[in-house]
């Protein structure tokens, strides 16, 4: 029997290009959550430069979040939340979260100089990345040529 999940919509303010989520309670419950009770929300959409085909955007309050369905390495389609409490040798030395959003092969999650980094993941578009929601990873991938540009993350209800 397939699951009923919540779902939640990732838009391009200005281009329009969206996606619909499912949202992985039994998988990631408490990460679910704080992402839900934060939307919707609407910031800067970032190429991940470190860390291959991932964009992201930098939440306005960063929410520490428990270790839940952690990996370095997520899938095409893979949305995670990424805490630091500001332990970066680049960082301000104040925490950090952000929405991150895998949206080819080969991303592996790092910060500056390499390092390692993992966040949880949450969300998961379904159907295959090369064929079914291939207008929104084109967008991601502009972001990388053409700068940033806002993305709006909201409930479907």
């Amino acid at each position: 029997m397939k699951i009923q999940r919540r779902c939640i919509r990732l838009s391009f303010v200005k281009t329009g290009e969206s996606v619909i989520a499912e949202m992985l309670d039994d998988e990631a419950p408490v990460t679910c959550q704080l992402v839900w009770d934060m939307l919707p929300v609407e910031y800067d959409w970032w190429h991940g430069r470190y860390s291959g085909m991932e964009s992201f955007m930098i939440l306005e309050k960063a929410t520490l979040a428990p270790l839940e369905k952690r990996t370095m390495l997520p899938l095409p389609g893979e949305i995670l939340y990424w805490y630091d409490g500001g332990s970066a040798v680049t960082s301000t030395g104040s925490g950090v979260a952000e929405i991150v959003f895998a949206f080819g092969r080969g991303v592996r999650l790092c910060g500056p100089e390499g390092v390692a980094s993992y966040a949880n993941l949450f969300a998961r578009i379904p159907g295959d990345w090369k064929y079914d929601w291939v207008d929104f990873a084109n967008a991601c991938a502009r972001v990388r040529s053409e700068g940033i540009t806002p993305v709006r993350i909201e409930r479907v209800v």
